[in-house]
């Protein structure tokens, strides 16, 4: 029987976002009598899947932030591997400069040294385009296992070259398709008990940043507001913008039309809700909300700016970020809220985003990373 491996995820926190709700699926569904995820946040606060990880067997360790603390937060991972004698890495981030972390990975024991892109972009100006050039080619000399989510957040964290030779795996941010799949039950018990029976529900998942550009989001309601009575909008998420979101809300007089839900385990619930899924960002590497309200059957009208590849079923209209948002509101007020919506199991499996195969192909990925670097060890001994 082979040895529990255990896997060492750094990230900033594990607070609800795209790379953290990607790493709880993968977590619940792999083989844990084989894989077990531990932690590295460097965010000391209480985060949303803290308890759940521990129940999945997992560890918490706390480091520091590279970007206010290098020196600590390279000798905290150092440590935290030499102490723990950890085999296997895992670094999702959207910046090459976390070479830095893997370095201090390897520089203390680590063997497999695997990066997952989250971004197709940074965000920051012009520095951290030059960060981002700077590092890049050390990044693709460290990591042992290239992963992403999609061909251009690959094609920003590795560049272009390393994703035509194939040297990075794409890997689906597959999705819980039983817990997503539309179910109209479930869609008449919350529009009863969130009173939205008659409404016409526009939503909206993600965290409030500069990012989501719910800015954006707030004007284009503001014009449907006016057109249609029943319109209301719920957004889903937290972050550090929420407070000017809510005083732009409440300088456009649309206080009592929005709608505002944390995030909770129930955000399946809550997409059954709504009657379409509107996602203006400014740009994504592979957005999980974008793909989970897809299995609920929802149509989507989002952002040009994102990848084509999120498109996995027709439900997917990209609109240009830069056009007048009348053609925003006009799009969303064709909609029909009383059009029959589905199962889309089935084009989820054959498009490869079960997540159950997702968590399987990155288990079968580790375990036969390990046994080929054992294998050449004999081989030099």
């Amino acid at each position: 029987m082979e040895k529990l491996l255990r896997v060492l995820v750094l990230i900033s926190s594990m607070d609800v976002g795209g790379a953290e709700t990607f790493l709880m699926k993968v977590f619940r569904t792999i083989d844990k009598n084989k894989i077990v995820f531990d932690f590295l946040v460097s965010d000391h606060k209480k985060s949303f899947y803290d308890e759940e990880i521990k129940i999945l067997g997992g560890k918490i360790f706390y480091g520091e932030f590279k970007s206010r603390h290098p020196i600590k937060s390279f000798m905290k991972i150092y440590s935290t591997v030499k102490c723990e004698q950890y085999e296997v890495i895992l670094r999702c981030s959207e910046h090459p400069m976390a070479y830095l972390d893997l370095l201090a990975a390897k520089l203390s024991g680590a063997r497999v040294l695997m990066i997952r892109s989250t971004n197709t972009s940074a965000g920051g100006g012009v520095l951290s385009l030059i960060l981002a050039s700077v590092f890049r080619p050390f990044l693709n000399s460290i990591s042992t296992i290239k992963l992403a989510p999609s061909s251009e957040a690959g094609e920003w964290l590795f560049g272009k070259r390393r994703m035509s030779l194939g040297e990075v795996q794409l890997l689906n941010n597959g999705v819980e398709i039983d817990r997503f799949s539309f179910n109209q039950e479930i869609r008449d018990e919350m529009r009863q008990k969130l009173s939205l029976k008659e409404k016409f529900v526009i939503g909206h998942v993600g965290r409030f940043n500069v990012q989501k550009n719910h800015s954006f989001l707030i004007d284009i309601f503001a014009d449907i507001a006016k057109k249609c009575p029943d319109a209301v909008l719920m957004l889903v998420g937290k972050g550090e913008l929420e407070c000017i979101i809510k005083n732009k809300v409440k300088l456009l007089n649309l206080g009592e039309r929005v709608i505002y839900m944390e995030v909770s385990p129930d955000v399946n619930r809550l997409m059954m809700a709504m009657d379409v899924f509107v996602f203006p960002s400014i740009y994504e590497g592979m957005p999980n909300t974008v793909i989970e309200a897809q299995a609920t059957g929802m149509k989507c009208l989002i952002s040009d700016t994102i990848t084509k590849e999120v498109a996995i079923t027709d439900l997917v209209d990209f609109i240009p970020i830069d056009v007048n948002q009348s053609v925003w509101v006009e799009k969303i007020l064709a909609i029909n809220p009383k059009c029959e919506r589905r199962s889309r199991n089935n084009e989820f499996k054959k498009a490869g985003y079960d997540i159950q195969e997702t968590s399987n192909r990155l288990q079968n990925c580790i375990i036969s990373k390990r046994n080929e670097i054992d294998m050449r060890k004999k081989c030099d001994i």
